[in-house]
């Protein structure tokens, strides 16, 4: 199913992006264990869930995988990892990145 999903890489996560017809969004959150040990993982799950929990306008109309890179493990504060899903997955959704793979969806659809 997510084969079709547009990915995108940011510096912090990946996104696989896969656009759905109703507006009820879903996420997908994949940790692995580069990221660090079981409490490292829980933590970042734990902060993305919550950041999409909170935000779920940004969302509407997409099945999101979210893909932490090992980075993330070093991040201790919750808050802090939240707050950079947020702020990347806009950058994606918005295509305001500086470098090509940043540019995201909009640089896409412009050339469709």
């Amino acid at each position: 199913m997510f084969r079709e999903g547009k990915r995108v890489e940011g510096r912090w996560f990946r996104f696989v992006l896969l656009p759905k017809d109703d507006g009820v969004p879903r996420i997908l959150v994949v940790v692995g264990r580069k990221v660090g040990k079981a409490v490292v993982r829980n933590r970042v799950k734990r902060a993305v869930r919550e950041g999409f929990r909170k935000n779920k306008e940004l969302f509407a109309g997409l099945d999101l995988v979210v893909i932490a890179k090992p980075e993330v493990g070093r991040i201790k504060k919750p808050g802090d990892i939240e707050a950079l899903f947020l702020r990347e997955f806009k950058e994606v959704r918005d295509a305001s990145g500086d470098t090509p793979h940043e540019r995201g969806l909009r640089e896409e659809e412009k050339a469709a």
